[in-house]
């Protein structure tokens, strides 16, 4: 118990220092090889200490995580809508399917299409910050969404928050990427959106990392 405690201690000065990257890799090594002598109580803590850092953590790290974690069934399915925007395309299809799968039916989720278009018309519109406020998700995903050249990002964002294709069309021409194929809104399940972009909501709302983790 007193490893577990004093690697604890270590964890948290890292979140302290705001070192979101160097404690993601920490983090991840425990959630995927739990400690034998660790208290289960302290499993819950620990993982939403790490969904929460995922967050903050950079681009290579992100993506190292999304590698280590693909095609694990245990790994719990709100660790990888966190790294949906940083994942692989073959990935993203996984997490995808999970959440289709394995998801309990969402509550419906709703954001203003005619503003959220209207802001895109206007060029002098931060957009980014404008469908980050509209759509209820952190400014930092809004940027990777637009910035997806598949388009199933954006499409994920439209569905989950109940938009139709045409403002998805609308979106993706006037702001997303170059080349956006259209039809990438069809192959993207509503239910499986909506559970996605729910986590990604629940990110605006998440208490700062070093408060996370109670457990000694």
């Amino acid at each position: 118990m007193l490893a577990a405690k004093d690697r604890l201690s270590q964890l948290l000065a890292l979140a302290a220092e705001r070192r979101w990257s160097p404690l993601a890799r920490e983090l991840g090594d425990l959630v995927l090889y739990w400690p034998a002598d660790w208290p289960d109580a302290m499993h819950p803590p620990v993982v939403a200490l790490f969904e929460t850092t995922l967050r903050e953590a950079d681009a290579e790290t992100q993506l190292l995580m999304a590698d280590r974690m693909a095609g694990k069934a245990e790994i719990p399915l709100r660790l990888l809508n966190a790294l949906y925007l940083a994942a692989t395309a073959p990935q993203r299809r996984e997490i995808l399917m999970r959440n289709e799968l394995e998801g309990a039916e969402p509550a419906p989720l709703f954001a203003d299409g005619t503003a959220i278009l209207a802001a895109a018309r206007n060029k002098s519109c931060d957009f980014t910050g404008a469908l980050a406020r509209l759509a209820g998700v952190p400014r930092r995903m809004a940027a990777a969404i637009l910035a997806d050249t598949s388009g199933e990002a954006l499409a994920v964002l439209c569905r989950g928050v109940s938009l139709d294709r045409a403002t998805f069309s609308g979106i993706a021409l006037l702001r997303g990427a170059e080349g956006i194929p259209l039809a990438v809104f069809d192959t993207v399940a509503p239910k499986a959106a909506a559970l996605l972009v729910a986590d990604w909501r629940k990110a605006m709302a998440d208490t700062a990392p070093e408060h996370v983790v109670a457990a000694e």
